[in-house]
């Protein structure tokens, strides 16, 4: 075998340059044989320097039984002065593997050609043995990861994401994409929150993000509570590692939260339920000593359950109560089941009916131990129904007018509602105007008209649902006008609808605060007052306008359109009514029967225009000079007729005579140059008369003719000598 051809001087600076070294150190010369081992290597491979100087670097690299390797002159490209870096198999002489990091490179002569090869080789079983190790753990602390149900990550000391299982991802779906290790968690927190991933509720992005970092930051083991915005829920615990990163669990709680949420509708239920029932429960020994009540009881006697066990509960109760009570106790205590209502005023100072119920208490043997009360508040319940019953009788009535069953109504509230005050009032323009009122003395004034913003009602109107205040002075009203004005203390009003229209309100108020609160059956009654008067005021509106519209029916049948007085039908009917009146008295008629003298010339010379403006100024005339009593009434073209009440021929010749002079000296138009005048003609009713009204009227055409043939513009009253021509009994006929 050659020997290695390094020159001295090499071979003294490799041994004085890595004989120290604690890496194997090993150079071979240009043939690859060895010329150089440090005494690290030889511990490390085992073999001794004289086993190795001048031998091929073979039997390092080659497995036992296994083939040859890449030659050491191989590992380095020739000509190369550049180092290189490999893991490599090396073997030992007792046949185990080492695995080296091996640094080779070349040897330079002095000549600056190659001399050899040096390699630097570090023992790196250990360290890949443990990065084997930490793989297979980080392997199996993902398989971990990946089994539990619950999304779970892990963040390092500068808050950058180490790793997350599948479920994390899942859970923020939006966010998933930016969970890439090494991303910071406020990057991923970003990217989902820009994405819609949080519901941040009133909070800006900005102020979410910030409270959201500050509790991760904290990582303190507390449970967080968190919305997203798909409407899920998540738990979120977070605590600092050893190293001062931060591990994170999130659990999905959303069918949690919807449990929670329908077991507190349950609850609120319950609640709803419980406060609209009064029950007091108590539960005494054999001597009638209490060993258990419950807050809602104990209240009654103005006391807490503590002042109250060990007490006897009936001392505390009023003599009159007590002798009730005992009778009933008694038969408990000799095991009958029984009730019984009473009333009573308790300590809290109200009176109170209540159904009072006993239940003996058995021990196994039959034995009764003791007895359990329930005690029922039912003065509401007794209240609404004598209220019921008052409202019935008031509102069906039929001796009572609309006006007096809403006073009646107005005093049923004021008793049921313990106030001395009572009030119906109508909106209009920010206008409050009182209708209706019961007061103790009077005070309010019907038709007193109030500005809207001064009254308690307002806040009933704007609400358009019943409101009731206990105590006005410990309630968001005490700063009212009405309050600071009057101090009424308590109130309960309704919105007042009719026909669908807020009409106004009723409302009852007083002026001490309520010991019992207003409850939703009293909020209940008095809509009802509301609901039957509002119907009650829409059902007389409705009449009203039923009888307006008769009214003006019944003027359009009875009036005479163009001169406004009663026209031929209506001034026969009242003619009848006078006549029928005579039949029952005695009391006198006179019949006038009027007729506007040329009044055809009047028409055929200036029109019907100036002819009707003729009539119309003859009736008015006529009109006015006329009693109420007396029946004026237009029953042909020009002619007219008047019933003069309890007249007698001559005082109805002296009332003719100045309707005809009043008409002459007054009937005037600018546009007629003749003076209207007009004839009349009188008779009086006879005992011959009385069931005959045409013959009356029939008398006094007579007399009218009489007047017509005599000269016009004169009045005529009726005797048996004047002549009837046919004309006269044509007229007759019209009447007929």
């Amino acid at each position: 075998m050659q020997k290695p051809n390094l020159t001295p001087t090499l071979e003294l600076d490799l041994k004085a340059t890595f004989e120290p070294l604690s890496e194997c150190v090993l150079a071979a010369d240009i043939n690859g044989r060895i010329v150089f081992i440090n005494q690290a290597a030889v511990e490390a491979f085992g073999y001794s320097i004289e086993e190795l100087h001048g031998q091929s670097g073979a039997r390092l690299y080659t497995e036992p039984g296994g083939s040859r390797p890449l030659p050491m002159e191989g590992l380095v490209p020739a000509g190369s002065g550049v180092s290189h870096n490999r893991i490599m198999t090396l073997w030992r002489k007792n046949g185990r593997p080492m695995s080296c990091e091996i640094t080779h490179t070349l040897l330079v002569g002095s000549s600056a050609r190659p001399a050899g090869y040096l390699l630097i080789g570090k023992d790196m079983t250990d360290r890949l043995a443990l990065d084997d190790m930490a793989e297979r753990a980080s392997a199996t602390l993902e398989d971990a990861l990946e089994a539990i149900s619950e999304g779970f990550a892990l963040y390092d000391r500068d808050d950058k994401l180490i790793i997350c299982n599948k479920n994390y991802r899942k859970i923020y779906p939006e966010s998933a994409k930016a969970m890439i290790p090494g991303t910071s968690f406020r990057e991923i927190l970003k990217f989902g929150l820009e994405n819609g991933q949080y519901d941040t509720g009133p909070l800006t992005d900005e102020e979410w993000l910030d409270e959201r970092l500050a509790a991760h930051q904290k990582a303190d083991g507390r449970t967080l509570e968190q919305p997203l915005g798909d409407g899920r829920w998540l738990r979120i615990s977070e605590r600092r590692t050893r190293s001062n990163g931060i591990a994170g669990i999130r659990a999905d709680i959303t069918e949690i939260k919807k449990a929670q949420e329908a077991l507190r509708e349950a609850y609120a239920n319950i609640t709803i339920l419980t406060d609209s029932l009064s029950c007091c429960i108590v539960e005494v020994d054999l001597d009638g000593t209490c060993i258990f009540i419950n807050d809602f009881g104990a209240q009654w006697f103005a006391a807490v359950p503590s002042d109250l066990i060990g007490t006897k509960i009936r001392k505390h109760l009023g003599r009159e109560a007590r002798g009730q009570a005992d009778p009933k106790h008694q038969l408990a205590l000799a095991g009958e089941r029984v009730r019984q209502e009473l009333t009573e005023t308790f300590p809290d100072g109200i009176r109170r009916d209540i159904l009072l119920e006993y239940i003996p208490k058995k021990d196994e043997n039959g034995r009764v131990t003791g007895i359990i009360s329930f005690a029922t508040d039912i003065t509401d319940r007794k209240k609404v129904e004598t209220t019921l019953a008052e409202l019935y009788a008031a509102t069906s009535a039929r001796l009572l007018d609309m006006p007096q069953k809403i006073q009646s109504i107005l005093m049923i509230g004021c008793n049921h509602f313990d106030l001395e005050y009572g009030t119906i009032g109508q909106i209009a323009d920010a206008n409050f105007t009182i209708k209706w009122a019961v007061c103790p003395n009077d005070e309010l004034e019907a038709g007193a008209c109030l500005p809207l913003d001064s009254q308690y009602c307002n806040h009933t109107f704007t609400a358009g649902e019943p409101l009731a205040v206990s105590q006005i002075s410990a309630s968001d009203l005490s700063q009212h006008p009405c309050y600071e004005r009057s101090g009424l203390e308590a109130y309960i009003g309704a919105p007042l609808l009719v026909d669908g229209t807020c009409y106004g309100t009723i409302s009852f108020t007083g002026r001490a605060p309520r010991k019992r609160p207003f409850t939703r059956t009293d909020k209940a009654i008095i809509q009802q007052f509301a609901d039957w008067i509002g119907n009650e005021i829409a059902r007389q509106q409705d009449h009203q306008a039923l009888m307006d519209a008769k009214l003006r029916l019944e003027r359009l049948a009875s009036v005479d359109d163009l001169t406004n007085i009663a026209n031929r039908r209506a001034f026969m009917d009242r003619a009848n009514t006078e006549l029928a009146r005579y039949r029952r008295t005695g009391r006198t008629f006179s019949i006038v029967l009027l007729d506007i003298d040329r009044f055809k010339a009047i028409n055929d010379t200036y029109g019907h225009t100036i002819g009707d403006a003729v009539l119309k100024n003859f009736a008015n005339i006529i009109g006015k000079e006329l009693r109420a009593v007396d029946v004026f009434g237009r029953i042909g073209g020009e002619e007219f007729c008047i019933v003069l009440d309890n007249t007698g021929p001559d005082d109805a010749l002296l009332v003719s005579e100045r309707l005809r002079a009043a008409i002459e000296n007054h009937c005037k138009l600018d546009e007629i140059e003749e003076t209207v005048t007009c004839s009349m003609g009188i008779a009086t009713v006879t005992p011959h008369d009385a069931n005959d009204l045409p013959g009356v009227i029939h008398r006094a055409d007579v007399a009218l003719y009489e007047a017509k043939r005599t000269g016009r513009n004169r009045c005529c009253v009726y005797h048996a000598s004047m002549a009837q021509s046919d004309v006269s009994n044509q007229t007759q006929d019209s009447f007929m």
